[in-house]
């Protein structure tokens, strides 16, 4: 089949999907234009003119994230034209309302989405009302003659004093309807290329912008890593000085006091004897369960599946488990990915009073993603400890994330995406 000319595509740009997806944009961006500018000017000057009785920084943060609002729209609306544009806040390094209102007035990202809804909204309301006005003429255009063959002469429009009687003026005017047509696509199309550049300039982050991002991260994560070795560390601390440090203790005095008995009492030797020799076998496993709470030997040996498949076949709730892994993990994704099921379902069975459980693990490129599912009572949340947090410092410590889904009534997913590159 032949290709095409390029003037020929020109003359059929009105019929391409593309066309009217423009045009469904820009009018979109018409509605939104009017809106946001009207949003964001009423909120900017009153914030503004109020800052002396102080009433004016609530409104002002409060119009910055009605901004944000607005601006996830507009992306949103960017996807009509196939544009993809993401946008990067900066979150504040702790709560409260000072570091709240630091994040916010020192991101760039919350002045350039000010400059778009108080001066680009002005031009994406006209360039919708240009494009639903020039297609609404162009569309009475062509469809005139039928228009003409149905309505009385005297109802017909005037051009001048030369009423648009006859079957040669309809013809004309759909000819000038088909031009306007042409015409109009194309200008749709170049004023939907300008809003997007646009969009990419204000809407989403500048390079610079994305690299004082990431050094944020890598900050908060270096942080979460030393918080969570910190925390490890305590808790072997803890463990140790409670557990078998205190039962070794128990063993050294025990075997002092056999040795002092040895001679005038062999019996009660032996008895002490023996009770050392209790202590000290429990105080193995202590030291070996520590052990395996640092780094299980399963998982050194075998593997992620079979650490997990040990988790699972322990628990108090009846789980399954589907691991997809070709290979073995790097050790550092290996780790996290065990604790997050490790920890997941000691919350099974500990707290949500479910009556099975599901694990999943899987590579998705890059990625190894790991969801635990209950269908227990539901309500977990990371803020609330069950050991979700410290989870979540461990997987970001790696560049991941943690996802928590529990409603009220459940079920609860536990869903950790954690980096893998090996």
């Amino acid at each position: 089949m032949a290709q095409m000319s390029p003037f020929g595509r020109a003359l059929l740009r009105p019929l391409r999907v593309k066309t009217w997806r423009e045009l469904g944009f820009l009018v979109a961006g018409g509605v939104m234009g009017i809106v946001s500018f009207t949003v964001a000017w009423t909120l900017f000057t009153t914030g503004v003119s109020l800052l002396i009785t102080l009433v004016g920084i609530p409104l002002l943060i409060g119009l910055a994230y009605v901004d944000r609002a607005m601006s996830w729209i507009e992306r949103r609306r960017m996807k009509l034209i196939g544009e993809t544009v993401e946008g990067a806040y900066r979150r504040p390094a702790k709560r409260g309302v000072w570091p709240v209102l630091k994040a916010v007035s020192t991101d760039p990202q919350t002045w350039k989405d000010l400059t778009w809804h108080l001066f680009v909204s002005i031009f994406t309301f006209a360039a919708g009302v240009i494009a639903f006005s020039l297609w609404a003429s162009a569309l009475w255009a062509i469809v005139y003659p039928v228009y003409w063959s149905f309505v009385p002469q005297t109802d017909l429009p005037e051009l001048g004093n030369q009423r648009l009687d006859t079957w040669q003026f309809a013809i004309a005017v759909l000819g000038l309807g088909v031009a306007l047509a042409i015409l109009t696509a194309w200008l749709c199309a170049a004023l939907a290329w300008a809003e997007a550049r646009l969009a990419g300039v204000l809407l989403a982050p500048s390079d610079r912008q994305r690299l004082a991002a990431r050094v944020e991260d890598l900050t908060r994560t270096r942080a979460a890593a030393a918080d969570v070795q910190a925390a490890e560390l305590q808790r072997i601390e803890r463990d140790l000085h409670d557990g078998a440090q205190a039962r070794l203790v128990a063993v050294t005095m025990e075997l002092g006091r056999a040795r002092e008995r040895m001679d005038d009492d062999p019996e009660l030797a032996r008895e002490l004897v023996e009770s050392a020799h209790r202590e000290a076998a429990a105080a193995i496993v202590e030291l070996r369960e520590l052990v395996a709470g640092i780094y299980p030997a399963v998982l050194a040996d075998r593997g992620l599946d079979a650490a997990v498949s040990s988790v699972a076949s322990s628990s108090s709730v009846p789980v399954t488990v589907h691991v997809s892994l070709e290979g073995r993990l790097p050790a550092a994704a290996e780790v996290a990915a065990y604790f997050v099921v490790a920890e997941a379902i000691a919350n099974v069975g500990k707290h949500s009073n479910a009556e099975h459980a599901e694990i999943r693990i899987d590579r998705s490129g890059d990625l190894v993603v790991v969801e635990v599912e209950d269908d227990g009572d539901g309500g977990a949340d990371r803020a609330n400890g069950s050991g979700l947090s410290g989870l979540a410092d461990r997987v970001a410590a790696l560049d991941g994330r943690l996802l928590v889904s529990s409603p009220t009534g459940g079920p609860t997913i536990v869903r950790a995406e954690i980096p893998c590159v090996s």
